[in-house]
């Protein structure tokens, strides 16, 4: 759809420029050798780009390949991370789909940050029990604003990712650790229990997200190879056609009024001729804005660590 939009506005743009300098670029359009050698330029990138990426395509295609024992201990460790959110949980099999995963795990943290609150069998520092609340007031304030982003958006993968990567993970692991260690004499068992499960579950959030990050690229690139090849043969033979028609000037004498037919018909060529370039923009800027927010795939971060400060007693 991007791409589409993006050929419509290139292809308005040139005729509003055509209507309004007409004789300036019917000039440019009847310099047969000006325009053949554009058009020959773009045929021989086509052909080149579109072989640039299927061959990154094939060696990360290459990657897939491996041994039956290497395939297996890949889907035995999945299905081991599954079964360890499980147990954390303890609440039903967890979701093999992106969108009810996130929900899975962001019930089962609110499940944790409810615990925290409960003042039974909590702490009675009153420090350690205000710097608690304050991080999981944090922690819900944040997850509330995921789940209204999942509600709202479009239940595709690239904007359930966007939802959720702007989420900091890193900066919580390490308040989490941060208050375990400043607080540890303070805290009660079940604050200990709750603190550590918590920890836990906010790890297999980070992992499970950077996983579902790479299989969305992974399918990406597929699609684009997909399409680059479906798109750029097409796009071939119009293009040769067009260097053709230029010597015999044979182009329609239908056109749209107020723009003269070969005006028309140069910017048309010259928009479908760029294509596949619009296309690959096109796929490449959801994937750059993705990684753009997946940066972080650790404990450490780019960002200020502007976390929750707790001073020892």
């Amino acid at each position: 759809m991007l791409a589409l939009v993006t050929e419509v506005v290139i292809l308005l743009a040139l005729l509003t420029v055509g209507t309004v300098w007409e004789f300036e670029m019917e000039r440019l359009v009847t310099e047969t050798r000006a325009v053949q050698t554009l058009f020959n330029t773009l045929l021989g990138g086509i052909i080149l780009f579109v072989s640039v990426v299927l061959s990154i395509n094939t060696a990360a295609l290459a990657q897939e390949f491996a041994p039956l024992q290497v395939k297996l201990a890949s889907i035995e460790d999945s299905i081991d991370f599954q079964i360890e959110l499980e147990e954390l949980v303890e609440d039903g099999i967890s979701p093999a789909g992106l969108q009810p995963f996130l929900q899975y795990v962001i019930e089962a943290i609110h499940s944790e940050t409810k615990s925290l609150r409960t003042i039974d069998n909590s702490t009675t520092d009153e420090r350690a029990r205000a710097n608690l609340l304050t991080f999981v007031d944090d922690i819900d304030a944040r997850l509330s604003q995921i789940e209204r982003r999942i509600r709202q958006s479009d239940p595709r993968v690239s904007i359930l990712l966007l939802s959720t990567l702007d989420y900091p993970y890193a900066r919580h692991i390490n308040v989490t650790r941060r208050l375990k260690a400043t607080h540890g004499d303070a805290f009660t068992e079940s604050d200990h229990d709750s603190l550590a499960t918590l920890l836990r579950i906010l790890t297999i959030l980070a992992s499970g997200r950077e996983y579902f990050t790479t299989l969305y690229f992974k399918r990406e690139l597929r699609n684009l190879s997909s399409a680059l090849l479906i798109l750029s043969l097409p796009v071939i033979v119009f293009t040769s056609y067009v260097l053709l028609a230029m010597d015999t000037g044979l182009f329609p004498q239908t056109t749209l009024p107020g723009v003269r037919s070969r005006l028309l018909y140069v910017n048309l060529a010259f928009v479908i001729a760029l294509s596949p370039y619009v296309l690959l923009s096109s796929y490449m800027l959801r994937m750059l804005t993705v990684s753009k927010h997946s940066l972080e795939s650790t404990v450490f971060t780019l960002n200020p660590d502007v976390g929750l400060e707790f001073e020892r007693e």
